[in-house]
């Protein structure tokens, strides 16, 4: 049984142990698979897979995938919803393993030691870091046989998050035209540059917010917002709650389970 999403948003991070008898189903959102003790194997559209202490496996949404833990194992899944962290819909179309480098094993080693309490701020904050370390670590290019560069893109925008993005600039910059260029950002993205570039600097201010003592205003000005009416108005749209509160809430439910 898949546990249920605090939000419709929300990713979700948490511990799995797979039983070895054979298992499968399929879910309407997406998920990481990245090994923490032993493997687990994985089968999707006829092809064997294996999340392991050294390879992560991406499972699509409504992709059926039949699963079975080999032994003693542990593995670290993250449920994605589309709309939750941003990553470039490309990458996640099709079944893939990808290596785990040494940042995503770094933010594996982050994990708190036994069972944690559920804390969507949390979950966020992993969720915001792994998605990040999985598309550096795939790579290359990923637009569907045209060339279309994704990760590069992807990179470019996340060094970029203080400053305004003009699709005619983001083109040109990657030597493609405008028209042609929006076309396949939103095939490849799932969004269109602004609101992917938007929710690429929300997704920061997760990780910024988990900073104590910075000041919201110099989140927001870190982040490109004008002012922090403006930070907190977009990050109240995105999360459902101003950016104060989710700190506060944070700092409370760490505080109780000593993350």
């Amino acid at each position: 049984m898949q546990p249920l999403l605090t939000n419709a948003i929300d990713p979700l991070v948490e511990r799995r142990v797979y039983a070895q008898e054979a298992d499968g189903h399929r879910h309407d959102y997406c998920q990481l698979l990245l090994g923490l003790r032993g493997s687990a194997a994985l089968e999707m559209h006829g092809r064997q897979f294996l999340a392991s202490v050294l390879h992560g496996v991406i499972v699509p949404a409504d992709c059926r995938h039949e699963f079975a833990g080999q032994g003693d194992n542990c593995q670290l899944v993250v449920d994605m919803p589309v709309a939750s962290v941003a990553v470039p819909a490309a990458l996640f179309r099709r079944p893939r393993a990808f290596a785990i480098t040494p940042a995503l094993r770094g933010w594996l080693d982050k994990l708190p030691h036994g069972p944690a309490l559920r804390q969507r701020q949390y979950d966020w904050q992993l969720a915001v870091g792994l998605a990040g370390a999985v598309s550096q670590s795939l790579g290359g290019d990923v637009g569907e046989g045209c060339g279309f560069p994704v990760a590069q893109i992807d990179a470019y925008l996340r060094r970029r998050l203080e400053h305004p993005i003009a699709t005619a600039e983001l083109a040109a910059h990657f030597g493609w035209g405008v028209r042609r260029f929006h076309d396949l950002f939103c095939e490849a993205f799932g969004d269109t540059p602004h609101q992917y570039h938007n929710r690429l600097k929300l997704d920061a201010a997760v990780g910024l917010l988990a900073r104590q003592g910075l000041p919201l205003a110099e989140i927001g000005q870190r982040l490109g917002y004008g002012d922090q009416p403006a930070f907190t108005r977009r990050f109240s749209q995105r999360f459902g709650m101003p950016p104060g509160q989710w700190r506060r809430e944070a700092d409370s439910s760490a505080a109780m389970q000593g993350l």
